[in-house]
């Protein structure tokens, strides 16, 4: 024996599905934007401090015989009338490159922590969850107007009943 599914079993099913697309896409976009707020708050932090790190660094003491200089090619020129000697301009160019190398140094950009990791954690979850109702759905819209095999409709309604039994035992 064939049977037909309904339209009516079709669009329940419909209905279902962009229901639980729905929630999902919420529960995701409010994960995305906790984290993004929680990563917002621990970079400025982070970025604080190092800029106060950076701060320490370029006025220490061993920057003052730069002082002198606006630009590297101003060390280049001294050295080129005479003004200072050859090791002193390595010395002072050498000072220079590393002065720059803190002045231009860019903190890691990315935050991660466990608190992080948890949220990452919980919106793959969310890409995960409902998948099978939104499956089914697609199945018998595609299947709209096409016979089903009992023993497969059986299979189906048989897999429903166990999911609403479990539904109804967990203690969501």
């Amino acid at each position: 024996m064939r049977l037909f599914v309904s339209h009516k079993d079709i669009e329940d099913a419909k209905k279902e599905a962009q229901e639980k697309i729905r929630a999902r896409n919420k529960a995701m976009a409010l994960i995305e934007d906790a984290k993004a707020r929680y990563i917002k708050e621990k970079t400025r932090a982070r970025s604080k401090k190092a800029a106060l790190e950076k701060d320490a660094l370029l006025s220490s003491p061993k920057f003052k015989d730069l002082e002198l200089y606006e630009k590297r090619q101003d060390i280049i020129e001294a050295y080129g009338f005479d003004c200072i000697t050859m090791e002193e301009s390595d010395r002072l160019e050498a000072l220079w490159d590393e002065r720059e190398a803190i002045r231009n140094r860019v903190e890691d950009g990315f935050y991660q922590d466990d608190v992080t990791r948890a949220l990452h954690e919980a919106y793959m979850t969310c890409v995960d969850l409902y998948e099978d109702r939104i499956e089914y759905a697609k199945k018998l819209e595609e299947n709209a107007y096409k016979y089903i095999d009992t023993e497969t409709w059986e299979e189906v309604y048989e897999g429903q009943q166990k999911q609403v039994e479990g539904e109804q035992d967990s203690p969501l």
